[in-house]
């Protein structure tokens, strides 16, 4: 495996302990001594002017002062320190006492070395002068900077025994949990005063983003009610309860209310600060009564929206305010989904199968740009489709072999799919009336299913009992012609008589929005279906604003703010990819996000000695022979050593085995480098698969799907190979000198993370928090860890353990330990970034320190990657597009204008869209020991994008966040249909150990 440059890769042999002086200065450029700017005393002073101190009760401020010469004062002192260099270190300590009580606090937490400690004459100064003591407790929890290189010269106890897995009692990962308490320092890059400056490489282009400028007027502040409306009452009823107490309160004003509890106005209400009275509404059933109260809560500050670049107020409760009133326009006619609003298909209904209609609507939400913003998207939503109950029953029970119709319900209905569509309706609203009897029309909640009526039995008034069927004989006259079928249980659960209704009398009702998963080919359908042009998701989009007419709203007009009906304009610029190393010193250029390999041998090609091929389908499948014959052939051909043929016979194990079948299987396959197994196309067999190999047994697998076996050809093959050759330790491709970003020229460990969370209706299922961290120069090969933790829980609650584990592993790996960390960060919210950074950032400072009684403080830049967002960009020149969907080209990089100009965020699409319009990754940076400006953190992110392993081309967001979500993936494979105790994580934890001849040795194997 390439190493890092040797002067740069063995910290360990930098600091050889007692000789401070040779550890700071061999080679490593004035970062080190600017990491030791001796003088403790003068950290201190580096903090003047209050803040840095503030910001440092933890952390962080040493780090950042130990990056190269970021403070003048720093410089001078560093030049003082240098010249003559050396000798003067001994000297610089003595002097300011202050500094040398920081090493006194920390002895508490073991480390990868601790002979630091000993040889300093300066711990025997620790009182140092009492008026400077106040300074240190922000210090004292982190060592000196100019430690920090000398703490590397003996390898990690963990590794001294074999490995991060066995670790002596004193480093067991409970002894650092994550901290709570803010990190401090100066790379904080939540409390940024004045604007970011943008990055300047690149092709400059000009695009349309889907933003609308806004127009304010001169209103400089709202006045906030809290509304409270008792008993609960139904979303579908508040706005038209708000609406007649507006009609009886104060005709004539709009005030924005957002459907829950919160009203805003531009001028206070024609009443006190209170006012309460009762309003009737008309609901489903019956007449209702309700109670509303209106209270003053506050006056909110609108300025900081005047001026975004300039006002150091947050903006946040003004945005809030802002995105309510613009919400008021299509609240009133349309289905509310979160920031999104549908109406039901006027034209051609759009089915996705299996009981769905997809919605089209639009998205908006009010946004902090460089000005301020509405960010307007199109949107779709599945919908359950409104059936009645007997035709839903005929959807859900066909299949591609039969379809089933109204005539075969007179008949037995298999089981399965009455359970089918009892799940499916359940929580939903039906209707019920009895055809000719109009006065029978109710709508309520559905239960679930109950008895059928000629079963079921309830109480009449008299106290007797009869069945459901006779009392629709006696009492409704209609005689029911599926008796046969359940009824349908709804009202009130805990009701004595239960509410039971012929299921031929109900139906869906329309446009209810449900959070549930979507079946695999309903999510496929309705990609394809939404997929489109630039230009048609555009028409799309100015179709639905030219509905919704904001100009022409009531409340927005009350407020004096317009909208623009112009996309925003921008300047962006073409990022150049990265030059690609091959064997041999072959290089490829990427061209429209895609590059040709098939010419070049991978960078490090595997070797195989022992493999052979099995499959678990239902029936042997056709193709096996003609897959070992490829594989043989084009490995070598890619690079890969192939030290024999396929072992035969090939195994066919069959569709029908359960867990134990495969244990047996792979244990007489231990010593085999690879088994490659055909699986069916879904199903429980691949979580077989992968169980028995990685926890049970320690096999290395590679799957492949029955479908994908029956259309093989060369180019899949070739895909297959980029997987096998990772896993098996090798390395397909690596970014070329001439190409690397300089923050990779020395030892940097670039890390992924992302939380998957189980679907909303799912119940008793952990999330999943997996992390990814590289382990060798070229960023190409990564170890994961992953942990349960309860449902919900974006926080990732163990990172203090797992970036230790990963710590480990990379030292393990280089001889070395990271001076930088480079973390991506998915899934995160913008209003989960203080959280995040409280307690993840906590958590890596923590990790670092753990493992080093003082001094190990790598530079550290966290961002936070986010998909789920709604920004999209459009070329305005037609020459600026690479595909027939005219989308803006891989690589194009927006970071002004519509990004917030307080914050070192990007827009970047650095993928080829194959379909529809690409989507831009954003990219917010709540840290930065480092100092990356614009252009460097870009081109790390871009180039990323190159590194992952399952093709050529690049992907819509790094690597090492790819690999997160695989990890992920995996994690839920191994737990799947397992019952946990949500109590009881940790404990199960310990049942999904992945074997160490797997996860340590060939730490690739989930790609």
């Amino acid at each position: 495996m390439a190493q890092y440059c040797h002067r740069h890769s063995r910290f360990q042999q930098q600091q050889p302990g007692p000789r401070p002086q040779q550890q700071q200065q061999p080679g490593p450029r004035p970062q080190q001594p600017q990491q030791q700017p001796g003088p403790r005393p003068q950290q201190p002073q580096q903090q003047p002017g209050p803040r840095p101190q503030q910001q440092q009760p933890g952390p962080r401020p040493q780090q950042q002062q130990q990056q190269p010469g970021p403070r003048p004062p720093q410089q001078q002192q560093q030049q003082q320190q240098q010249p003559g260099p050396r000798p003067q270190q001994p000297q610089q300590q003595p002097g300011p006492r202050p500094q040398q009580q920081q090493p006194g606090p920390r002895p508490q937490q073991p480390g990868f070395h601790q002979q630091q400690p000993g040889p300093r004459p300066q711990q025997q100064q620790p009182q140092g002068p009492p008026p400077q003591q106040p300074q240190q407790p922000q210090g004292p929890r982190q060592p000196p900077p100019g430690r920090h290189p000398q703490q590397s010269q003996t390898p990690p106890q963990q590794q001294q025994r074999g490995g991060p897995s066995r670790m002596p009692p004193e480093q067991q990962p409970q002894q650092a949990p994550p901290s709570l308490s803010p990190p401090s320092g100066q790379g904080d890059c939540l409390r940024q005063l004045i604007p970011v400056q943008p990055g300047t490489k690149g092709r400059k282009i000009r695009v349309e983003s889907n933003h609308l400028a806004l127009n304010l007027g001169k209103i400089l502040q709202a006045v906030h009610y809290d509304v409270t409306i008792t008993p609960d009452t139904p979303k579908a009823l508040l706005r038209d309860v708000m609406n007649l107490f507006r009609d009886k309160h104060y005709k004539g004003r709009y005030p924005a209310f957002d459907g829950r509890k919160n009203l805003y106005t531009p001028t206070k209400l024609p009443f006190g600060d209170t006012i309460s009275d009762k309003i009737k509404i008309e609901g489903e059933n019956r007449t209702k009564e309700f109670m509303v109260e209106i209270k003053f809560a506050r006056t909110v500050d609108l300025s900081p929206l005047h001026d975004m670049l300039r006002s150091k107020k947050s903006p946040q409760d003004a945005l809030q305010c802002l995105d309510i009133v613009l919400r008021n326009a299509p609240s009133n006619n349309c289905i509310i989904a979160g920031r999104c609003f549908f109406t039901p298909p006027r034209d051609a209904i759009i089915p996705l199968g299996e009981g769905m209609e997809m919605y089209y609507g639009f998205y908006q939400s009010a946004i902090r740009g460089w000005k301020p913003l509405l960010n307007v998207d199109v949107a779709h939503k599945a919908f359950p489709k409104a059936l009645e109950l007997l035709d839903l029953i005929c959807e859900l029970g066909s299949d591609y072999r039969f379809t089933m119709e109204r005539k075969d319900l007179r008949g037995r209905i298999h089981d399965n799919v009455l359970k089918s569509v009892e799940k499916f309706i359940k929580q939903l609203k039906v209707k019920y009336e009895i055809k000719g009897q109009s006065s029978s029309k109710r709508i309520y909640r559905v239960n679930g299913f109950g008895d059928s009526p000629s079963q079921a039995r309830f109480k009449l008034e008299d106290g007797t009992t009869t069945t459901v069927e006779k009392y629709f004989e006696n009492v409704k006259r209609v005689k029911l012609a599926y008796p046969h079928l359940p009824t349908v249980w709804v009202g009130a659960k805990d009701r004595e008589n239960k509410i039971l209704l012929p299921l031929e009398y109900c139906m869906l009702v329309e446009g209810q929005t449900v959070n549930r998963k979507m079946t695999e080919n309903q999510t496929s359908a309705m990609i394809k279906k939404s997929a489109t042009s630039t230009d048609i998701r555009k028409q799309k989009i100015m179709k639905s604003l030219d509905e919704v007419r904001y100009n022409n709203d009531p409340c927005i007009r009350e407020f004096g703010f317009s909208v623009n009906n112009q996309f925003e304009r921008l300047d962006a610029r073409v990022l150049e990819p990265p030059t690609l190393k091959y064997k041999n010193d072959a290089t490829v250029k990427p061209s429209r996000g895609v590059w040709r390999a098939d010419r070049h041998k991978f960078l490090v090609g595997a070797t195989i000695r022992q493999w052979t091929i099995a499959s678990a389908t239902r029936n042997p499948p056709r193709g096996i022979d003609s897959l070992a014959d490829q594989i043989a052939r084009m490995a070598p051909n890619a690079g890969m050593n192939l030290e024999s043929s396929a072992v035969k016979p090939f195994m066919h194990i069959g569709g029908r085995q359960t867990l134990k079948d495969f244990i047996e299987y792979f244990q007489n396959k231990k010593d085999y480098d690879l088994i490659f197994v055909v699986v069916p196309n879904s199903g429980c067999i691949y979580s077989y698969v992968k169980q028995a190999a990685e926890l049970n047994v320690g096999c290395l697998t590679q799957c492949i799907k029955e479908r994908t076996l029956n259309k093989l050809n060369p180019q899949t093959v070739g895909n297959i190979l980029l997987k096998v050759n990772s896993k098996l330790n090798g390395t397909n491709h690596a970014i070329n000198g001439n190409s690397r970003p300089a923050i990779m020229q020395r030892p940097c460990m670039i890390m992924g993370a992302d939380v998957t969370h189980p679907s909303p209706d799912a119940k008793d299922i952990p999330s999943v928090a997996a992390v990814t961290a590289s382990h060798d120069p070229q960023a190409f090969q990564y170890n994961i860890c992953w942990r349960l933790q309860p449902p919900k829980v974006e926080i990732i609650e163990d990172l203090c353990n797992i970036t230790r584990e990963q710590l480990l592993f990379f030292f393990k790996k280089n001889n070395c330990k990271p001076e930088r960390i480079v973390f991506f960060r998915d899934g995160v919210s913008e209003g989960q970034f203080q959280e995040v950074q409280r307690a993840e950032i906590s958590a890596i400072q923590k990790a670092c320190k753990s493992l080093q009684k003082e001094g190990y403080e790598p530079k550290i830049t966290f961002l936070v990657v986010q998909k789920r967002h709604h920004t999209r960009l459009f070329p305005m020149d037609s020459r600026d597009s690479e595909d027939r969907n005219m989308n803006v080209p891989a690589g194009t990089c927006v970071d002004s204008m519509i990004t917030n100009p307080m914050m070192q965020d990007f827009y970047l699409v650095s993928h080829a869209s194959i379909q529809g319009v690409a989507k831009p990754t954003k990219y917010c940076t709540l840290w930065d020991d480092n100092k990356l400006n614009h252009d460097d953190i870009e081109e790390l992110t871009y180039h990323l994008c190159h590194m992952f392993t399952r093709c050529n081309r690049s992907v819509s967001y790094p690597a090492p966040t790819y690999y997160a979500h695989l990890a992920a993936a995996r994690a839920k494979v191994y737990i799947e249909n397992d019952k946990l105790n949500m109590t009881e994580l940790n404990r199960h934890q310990q049942n999904y150990q992945i074997k160490e001849c797997i996860s340590k040795d060939k730490p690739m194997f989930f790609v």
